[in-house]
């Protein structure tokens, strides 16, 4: 089979001939390695170490090849002053006729969050009022990366993450959104209600339009930021009315959580999403593999599962060792499963030949007629 056959099957419920893993790098990861390896594009770098590509959203593509999305955000007026600092600190001011709202970002991860008072979030909520969504009909240019692929993988669409998400992760921080959730609920939900209307368009129209058969909202939902009866309350009805609308388009919705989400997966289920992208087992996440299969079900998707970042990054790792964790993690329920590995190296320096002992054990494994 080709790495796209392979992925589809998967997609499908259907068996394959081998088990499939897929990876997602960057230059960090890269950053090791040869220059010849250094200089390849993402997609050629992926043939080359031998996975099925899973190509999440625009990550690693080349402008040529960047989808743009087919609407467009369209409401106030605002201006945007950057700065980067001495030591590469990134801050971003965003000048509205309300106020200011000031970001700070460091190595592509927030360090300051523009909203943390109730006056910001007020700015914030007039700018969500004051947004809509639009069709873009120079967007949705998705037939340049698929034909890029071609007949090694599939492309995935992704999503911005849903309004908890995002203000827990970008807009506001952990600590300043149950602050404000605490001392200004009313304010705060009907932040989230905007967000969330204003999500499902955008929803609606690139569902619409879209030609891949799979949508990956990033939630990055864990138990750390979020707890059960939060998620219940905000994010379970939010992510259900999104998959409502991928599956009214005849798509799948797989949630990108690579967080702990073993107390959440019961809740996870009631959003009826057809599957989960990087389940992430201890010891970085909380959920093994096979706990995910008893609690959502044998139909699940598990389309891109994270291997043991301790076993990949461990510094005197051999391919012994490497190959002992796939035999022991592949076991017969797990080979049974519609079950799609991924080495998730993306911001770790990574040696190419970790990628080999991976490889050689995949095609060890042989293919059989399905």
């Amino acid at each position: 089979m080709t790495g796209k056959e392979r992925i589809e099957r998967i997609i499908h419920r259907q068996p394959v001939d081998r088990p499939a893993w897929t990876t997602l790098a960057d230059a960090e990861t890269r950053s090791c390695m040869s220059r010849d390896l250094r200089a390849m594009s993402t997609l050629d770098f992926y043939r080359h170490v031998g996975c099925d590509i899973l190509q999440f959203g625009n990550y690693g593509m080349p402008p040529e090849l960047v989808v743009k999305s087919p609407c467009r955000a369209v409401g106030t007026d605002t201006d945007t002053e950057v700065e980067v600092t001495s030591d590469g600190t990134r801050y971003q001011r965003l000048n509205t006729s309300w106020g200011t709202l000031t970001s700070a970002f460091k190595h592509g991860h927030p360090v300051k969050h523009p909203v943390t008072t109730i006056e910001g979030l007020r700015v914030l909520k007039q700018l969500w009022m004051n947004t809509r969504y639009q069709e873009d009909p120079d967007g949705g240019n998705w037939n340049q990366v698929v034909e890029a692929i071609g007949q090694d993988g599939v492309f995935c669409h992704t999503f911005g993450p849903s309004p908890v998400q995002q203000l827990l992760q970008l807009d506001m921080g952990v600590e300043g959104f149950y602050t404000l959730l605490r001392d200004h609920r009313e304010e705060t939900e009907e932040l989230l209600s905007l967000m969330h209307d204003r999500r499902k368009q955008e929803y609606e129209m690139v569902a619409r339009r879209m030609p891949v058969e799979v949508g990956i909202p990033v939630e990055n939902t864990s138990t750390t930021m979020v707890s059960p009866s939060v998620y219940e309350r905000y994010s379970l009805p939010q992510i259900r009315d999104y998959v409502d609308i991928l599956h009214r388009h005849g798509r799948l919705a797989v949630l990108h959580m690579c967080g702990h989400l073993k107390a959440l997966l019961p809740l996870i289920k009631q959003t009826g999403m057809d599957g989960i992208n990087a389940l992430t087992p201890p010891t970085v996440g909380d959920t093994p593999y096979e706990h995910a299969l008893d609690v959502l079900g044998e139909d699940v998707l598990l389309l891109g599962s994270v291997f043991q970042p301790s076993v990949i990054q461990n510094a005197n790792v051999v391919r012994d060792d490497v190959q002992a964790e796939l035999n022991r993690m592949y076991t017969p329920r797990v080979r049974n499963a519609h079950f799609l590995l991924w080495i998730g190296v993306d911001g770790l320096p990574t040696p190419i030949e970790r990628f080999l002992f991976v490889r050689d054990w995949f095609e060890s494994q042989g293919a059989r007629t399905v």
